[in-house]
């Protein structure tokens, strides 16, 4: 019950009231369970009134100005204070339980360290206002005004957020964990080392927020948007982040192992020091980002976004990058052995120095990939070229994917075929030019037969599969007829000369070694030919008497197959000779091959 000494006081103003305060420090005074507002009082200006130790539980104060006064361990438990302004007022260590503060005015207020679960914010405004430290476990802050408020190591855990305003909050080391707040705008609010694990952030917006150090794990970032955010050094780990826009965010040394990441955006993100390692990134938006230094080991980059990204000098080897998005990319001396490229699009990348060992490369695409050199062989010691300068164009002549025609020879591959088709090609090229017809490769296993290209699809008709088949029919039943050997008449225009039977040349280039099923062996050196045979180097050996195909960049003759079938009829350990440039070398046997026999 109000004392009525201090309640007369109390109504000559805010100037004797703060002077009575003043002069008697030792009184406490008791306003408790009076209505304010119905004393009759003068004016409702009571800024900068001081209440510190004050009893005012269940009193009347609203719609009063309040600002700026002092609360100081004030006891308000269960007052009533609607409608009031208390902007910048001072309630530290105040006794807030039931305390009601529907609309008021709380903007800059000081509430540090005060316990407010039992406080009803309905509608109030908390922008700016000081709440570190304080107790807001389980308080609705339903569409709550609370941007710029310092909620620095506030515990906020099981708070209602929903809707509430948050930019440039400072809530760094307060407890969000385990909160719902979808909805909650928090805009270049500070969240460092807030915990925030396993909270429910889906589709909110933490645009340019600093996160530093926060603890996300398990939490729901789905379709949020961190765009510039600071991460840098935060627990990411077993977070959703489907759909999650990263775009520009700082993910320096950021846990993301367990997390989830389709649709996620990385572009231009910075992952510095992030262990990427056994990720799935499949169908994940990392353009323009760059990957030095990073642990790419063991990642899923299926269908991702890498457009622009710097890759120089980072190890890919054994990656999945299918129908990824590398245009523009920087694969400058990237480990790619054994890497899926199928369908991935490099144009306009650069792949300059890199390691293609075994990569696999269905229908890339390289339009306009810059590229002066490249490796092939396992150790990455032999450049392709080996003047290490590709001519504009060559490498994607070289490399690039072309439509094919398949030919199914129902008698099987014989020596004969090669010769034969070599012959069919440049006949029907010297008819239809504009076909550009090639001899690509002969197949054995499964049914036999030889594949050709063309460099546009519109080529690969009927039509064409009909004639270079009645062509083919025709050169056999010529040859079979004549009395010339094939030896005779075997011209290899390569280098210009006729090829004879004693006489060799020099041609050094990079050949892959397969099995006739087609299975990768390795790669050699081709040292020289002729027309029996010719000399390869290798770092590895190959038992005499064995059948391979050999693979070149440039077929041995004109028109002729990239892919020949041979023999092995030596094998030498060249090392033991003391030789140091290559390990075994390679004898292979053609005259067989290219041999028919004369019945």
């Amino acid at each position: 019950m109000a004392t009525k000494a201090h309640l007369k006081i109390f109504k000559k103003g805010v100037k004797t009231w703060n002077q009575w305060r003043q002069d008697k420090p030792r009184i406490e005074p008791d306003l408790s369970n009076e209505n304010i507002f119905k004393l009759g009082l003068e004016t409702t200006n009571l800024s900068r009134m001081d209440f510190t130790h004050v009893n005012l539980h269940r009193t009347y104060l609203h719609v009063f100005d309040l600002s700026s006064a002092d609360f100081k361990k004030a006891n308000l438990s269960e007052a009533n204070l609607t409608s009031s302004d208390l902007s910048n007022a001072d309630l530290r260590e105040a006794n807030l339980r039931g305390t009601v503060f529907r609309f008021s005015n709380l903007s800059g207020a000081n509430l540090s360290g005060v316990n407010l679960t039992k406080v009803k914010f309905e509608d109030a405004n908390l922008s700016g206002a000081n709440l570190s430290e304080a107790d807001l476990r389980a308080v609705d802050l339903n569409e709550m005004d609370l941007s710029g408020a310092n909620l620095t190591k506030a515990n906020l855990s099981g708070a209602n957020l929903k809707g509430a305003n948050l930019t440039k909050a400072n809530l760094s080391a307060a407890n969000l964990s385990d909160m719902d707040l979808r909805g909650v705008d928090l805009r270049t609010a500070n969240l460092s080392k807030t915990n925030l694990s396993g909270a429910n952030l889906g589709a909110v917006d933490l645009r340019e927020a600093n996160l530093k150090g926060a603890n996300l794990a398990k939490a729901n970032l789905s379709a949020a948007n961190l765009s510039g955010a600071n991460l840098r050094e935060a627990s990411l780990r077993e977070v959703n982040l489907i759909n999650t826009d990263l775009i520009r965010a700082n993910l320096s040394g950021v846990d993301i192992s367990g997390a989830i990441l389709s649709g996620t955006h990385l572009g231009e993100a910075n992952i510095n020091g992030v262990n990427l390692s056994g990720m799935d990134f499949s169908q994940v938006d990392f353009s323009r980002v760059d990957f030095t230094g990073v642990d790419l080991s063991r990642t899923d980059l299926r269908k991702a976004n890498l457009k622009g990204a710097n890759l120089s000098e980072v190890d890919l080897n054994g990656i999945n990058l299918s129908d990824a998005d590398l245009r523009e990319a920087d694969l400058r001396k990237a480990n790619l052995c054994e890497a899926n490229l199928n369908r991935a699009n490099l144009e306009g990348a650069d792949i300059t120095a890199a390691h293609l060992y075994r990569t696999t490369q269905y229908d890339w695409r390289i339009e306009g990939i810059k590229c002066d050199y490249i490796f092939c062989d396992p150790e990455a010691k032999i450049p392709l070229p080996k003047d290490r300068d590709f001519r504009p164009g060559e490498f994607e002549r070289l490399f690039k994917e072309l439509p094919t025609i398949e030919l199914v020879l129902e008698s099987g591959v014989t020596p004969l075929d090669a010769f034969v088709m070599d012959q069919v090609v440049q006949a029907i090229n010297e008819k239809r030019p504009e076909l550009e017809l090639k001899l690509d490769s002969f197949h054995s296993g499964g049914q036999p037969h030889a594949v050709f290209t063309v460099p546009r699809r519109e080529y690969c008709d009927e039509h064409l599969h009909d004639e270079i088949k009645a062509a083919y029919e025709t050169q056999i039943v010529k040859l079979k007829r004549s009395t010339v050997s094939l030896k005779d008449a075997l011209s290899v225009r390569y280098g210009g000369p006729e090829l004879r039977k004693s006489r060799r040349f020099e041609r050094l280039e990079t050949v892959t070694i397969e099995k006739p099923e087609s299975e990768l062996l390795g790669y050699a050196q081709l040292n020289n030919f002729s027309a029996e045979g010719m000399m390869l180097r290798s770092g590895f050996a190959i038992r005499p008497g064995e059948l391979i195909n050999i693979r070149f960049e440039k077929p041995l003759y004109a028109s002729g197959a990239q892919v020949v079938a041979s023999k092995v009829v030596w094998c030498r350990d060249l090392e033991a000779h003391g030789e140091t440039v290559s390990r075994f070398g390679i004898g292979i046997g053609l005259a067989q091959l290219l041999q028919f026999a004369e019945e």
